[in-house]
């Protein structure tokens, strides 16, 4: 009987059946992939038709930037390279060829966060070496195989958000035990100089010690002599 709630607002009856909370529920769904932030990807060709075919392989799932020379890369480079995740880079273009924008990216360190595919007809090995002493992550040959052109872009891009993270957790944890030892080694430094009366220079002196990765090795067995000393207890055998 509790199964149907009904109620009277503004004239109206409405049902609460359990539906209406399921087309919020759906709703949410909707809302949640409408909200989904694409990544974005930089295509630098001075082709418009070369440009206009792969925003028509990637604009479903990427936000696309075009740039039709390297110029205008490196001015889209220079204001959104905190958004942009990867830069499909063509090498014969006016004004600025894609091996003058690479060096760019090296001498400004974008190539460390940012990578690059090189799209291209030429097949010279030279030209290819080159790209990738520049840095390049991958080369696709035009024509372009969309198949191709999409799986390379999303593993590209799921490479280096991996590395970012893996690279986020190491910093992590590298801050951690800097903070443990840290407090490891305060904690020591007291326990010293309680037991030996002497003033904060020894303090000092045991702190530029510790910064030694052979003394930051050593600490656990310092500590708990120190332990033992101070309260004249025996370790167990």
């Amino acid at each position: 009987l509790l199964h149907a709630y009904r109620h009277i607002f503004d004239g109206e009856i409405k049902c609460f059946d359990g539906t209406a909370g399921q087309k919020r529920q759906k709703e949410g769904h909707r809302m949640q992939k409408t909200d989904i932030v694409k990544e974005t990807v930089l295509v630098v060709d001075d082709s418009a038709m070369n440009r206009e075919f792969l925003l028509d392989i990637l604009e479903d799932k990427y936000e696309v930037i075009e740039a039709e020379d390297g110029v205008q890369a490196l001015a889209v480079l220079e204001g959104k390279n905190s958004i942009i995740s990867l830069v499909l880079l063509d090498i014969v273009m006016p004004e600025m060829d894609g091996f003058e924008v690479l060096t760019q990216m090296n001498q400004r360190g974008w190539i460390e966060s940012i990578p690059v595919i090189m799209i291209s007809s030429e097949n010279a090995y030279d030209v290819i070496d080159k790209a990738y002493e520049l840095g390049v992550t991958d080369f696709i040959n035009r024509p372009f195989d969309p198949n191709v052109v999409l799986h390379r872009v999303a593993n590209t891009i799921m490479l280096y958000v991996k590395q970012r993270n893996l690279s986020d957790m190491v910093a992590e944890e590298i801050s951690k035990r800097e903070k443990s030892n840290s407090m490891m080694i305060s904690i020591l430094s007291h326990i010293v100089e309680f037991r030996n009366g002497e003033s904060g220079l020894h303090t000092l002196h045991i702190r530029i010690i510790t910064e030694s990765r052979e003394f930051a090795q050593l600490l656990p067995k310092l500590f708990k002599k120190a332990f033992y000393m101070d309260f004249d207890v025996q370790p167990a055998s």
